[in-house]
């Protein structure tokens, strides 16, 4: 008979990669995830992957396990989660990812009393502006820009984000305010996803201008507006004390027809794990100021 623990331990390393990265995400040392998986070989009699020193990939038996294997387990663990926490009591893992710029003061505040009023609970945190796939990467909640209606996750409104054109008051005076979007010289540009959302809502399908620097992170945009490098489209909360000191000047309000919504997503097979319901409600109520 196989064991539950070395599948389970199987299915991880081919999510996560590698067995350094399958090890973090199941919180157990890399020696005893390559034991699992050795025994889990050795109980079939197979060899389910091929290893170096650098990677690892699938053998066509490791591969027809891992297809058959992957979908059943999920069930099956969050099926034995929800069974094994008492009553009234929340505990387990919340993997959860937001963008690496926004501001982390309502997280950082939420997951603090949330994992004190339930200490049985534990996070995984990752801060990046690549987004992740909701199942492949196994995230359990994002916090994101842009409504992407699917099928497979439900998604909650946070609130809608305004966006303004700006500039450093020093970059105004040398060059002057432009008169249309298409005047704009020296944009500071965001990667190509969030550029085209923002094409598309905030700017009513016109388009922003070529870039002469792209960055991935609204920060740093905004520290390179303050420079003086050129012309950003930002979010207002994250100009408003700027623009009140005078540092900052928005420009080409008329530009604007659309705010952006930031969501609150998370699988639709979440919603039978009470821990992932109860933080997703309470993180809600923390943005909005309400808990």
């Amino acid at each position: 008979m196989i064991k539950l623990d070395p599948l389970l331990t199987f299915v991880e390393v081919v999510r996560a990669g590698s067995f350094s990265s399958a090890a973090m995400r199941l919180g157990m040392p890399r020696s005893t995830v390559s034991l699992h998986v050795r025994n889990l070989e050795t109980s079939l009699g197979v060899r389910l992957l091929k290893r170096s020193t650098r990677s690892l990939s699938l053998t066509d038996e490791g591969r027809k396990l891992f297809e058959q294997a992957g979908d059943g387990l999920a069930a099956l663990t969050s099926a034995l989660d929800a069974v094994r926490n008492r009553p009234g009591i929340l505990g387990g893992l919340i993997r959860l990812t937001a963008p690496a710029d926004l501001p982390t003061e309502f997280l950082s505040t939420a997951v603090a009393e949330f994992q004190g009023l339930h200490p049985a609970t534990r996070f995984e945190i990752t801060l990046t502006n690549t987004a992740l796939d909701m199942v492949g990467d196994n995230v359990d909640i994002a916090v994101r820009i842009g409504a992407r209606g699917s099928s497979d996750r439900v998604e909650r409104r946070l609130q809608d984000i305004a966006w303004r054109f700006c500039a450093g008051a020093e970059w105004i005076r040398r060059n002057g305010v432009p008169n249309t979007v298409a005047d704009i010289g020296n944009f500071i540009s965001p990667m190509p996803a969030l550029r085209s959302l923002l094409e598309q809502t905030v700017l009513g399908g016109a388009r922003l201008p070529d870039a002469s620097i792209t960055v991935d992170n609204q920060l740093l945009s905004r520290e390179l507006v303050l420079k003086g490098g050129g012309v950003a489209l930002l979010p207002e909360g994250l100009l408003e004390e700027h623009v009140s000191e005078g540092r900052i000047v928005t420009v080409l309000d008329q530009a604007i027809h659309a705010t952006t919504r930031l969501c609150l997503a998370f699988p639709s097979r979440a919603d039978m794990v009470p821990r992932i319901r109860a933080f997703a409600d309470h993180l809600s109520r923390s943005f909005h100021g309400k808990g």
